[in-house]
């Protein structure tokens, strides 16, 4: 290599590394998330490209310029997740590419670097991400999960029928799944299984009761109460198969009978929550709705089932998939918790 492209290289990193290391932490972004880093990285190695070259002659043919991105990789690897303690154990505690919060800062953790828990510090508290939908595509935002606080977390865990073995829960997954493959479509059979698993909805629930009524024309299939302040949700559940869609994608009047429903029961709940503590035992404070219906429904009718949930955002709809992900992603939690 020429010694005087060595020099201007060294002299433009130089001068680049002063502008960054005195750039404000918000500015960052605009000064280096504008693909000039990819840029910089691919002027290193550029990626795979040729489909006819094997992968062990494209590491051959760029063997030191791949090295030394392998050692940046292991530079960030080493000095940007932080080995500490938590609960006792040696954990790391990484950054995330996903930064959803102004006012929090989203990290993974867990007994290796760069993996574990999604969590997120914010006001001062720890809390840990569960997914509460089925994530298509692999992308994850925000809408995917609820943040949920350690002392809560704690809470919901001891709620669960084998909080230190999660073994027998994945039986009870296998069970819902089971159902599913075999298009069980009885209504009744899924109000048995959820009356005995209330931890499927990411063990939010410290019980769930079927068919109380609010009043002689109000009857809503659970009401759950919740861990954190023991106020009660509303749960409305209709069998998996059952048609939610016309073939011109409009919704079809079991849909819509289903979600004028769930309306009307947490409008009452709401309106009516000093009758209902006074008359029936029955606790709302800002109840949630959730309406399970569903399976395996296309991106389009999905699309339009999460426009009709901004129209009322006390209202959240889940397929059983998102149940069936939101069970096993409590079920992971359950085994990554010791960390």
């Amino acid at each position: 290599m020429n010694p005087e492209d060595k020099q201007r290289l060294d002299q433009l990193i130089t001068d680049a590394s002063d502008i960054i290391s005195c750039t404000n932490d918000a500015d960052i972004p605009y000064l280096l998330g504008d693909g000039i880093l990819q840029h910089f990285l691919e002027a290193i190695a550029k990626p795979k490209s040729n489909r006819n070259q094997s992968i062990y002659d494209y590491l051959l043919e760029n063997k030191r310029r791949l090295q030394l991105l392998a050692g940046i990789r292991l530079l960030i690897q080493r000095k940007y997740s932080i080995k500490g303690k938590a609960g006792g154990q040696d954990v790391f505690v990484s950054p995330s590419e996903h930064q959803w919060f102004d006012d929090g800062v989203m990290f993974f953790q867990g007994e290796e670097r760069f993996a574990g828990l999604f969590g997120l510090y914010q006001g001062g508290r720890v809390k840990f991400g569960i997914v509460k939908r089925e994530i298509r595509g692999g992308k994850v935002g925000p809408d995917d999960l609820e943040f949920v606080d350690i002392d809560d977390m704690d809470e919901r865990l001891r709620q669960l029928p084998e909080p230190k073995d999660p073994t027998p829960l994945d039986a009870k997954i296998n069970q819902l799944e089971q159902m599913l493959a075999q298009h069980e479509n009885e209504e009744a059979e899924y109000q048995r299984y959820f009356t005995n698993n209330a931890w499927v909805f990411g063990a939010q629930y410290k019980q769930i009761d079927s068919h109380l009524n609010l009043d002689d024309k109000r009857i809503p299939d659970f009401t759950g109460v919740r861990v954190k302040d023991s106020a009660r949700d509303i749960i409305e559940i209709k069998p998996p198969y059952l048609p939610l869609f016309s073939s011109t994608g409009s919704f079809r009047a079991e849909f819509n009978n289903a979600w004028n429903k769930a309306e009307r029961y947490l409008d009452f709940a709401q309106t009516e929550a000093d009758y209902l503590k006074r008359q029936k035992g029955l606790f709302f404070d800002n109840p949630r709705c959730y309406l399970v219906a569903g399976f395996n429904l296309a991106e389009p009718f999905l699309k339009e089932i999460k426009r009709k949930e901004r129209m009322n955002p006390l209202i959240t709809f889940l397929t059983y998939n998102d149940v069936l992900a939101m069970a096993r992603n409590t079920v992971l939690f359950v085994k990554s918790w010791k960390v």
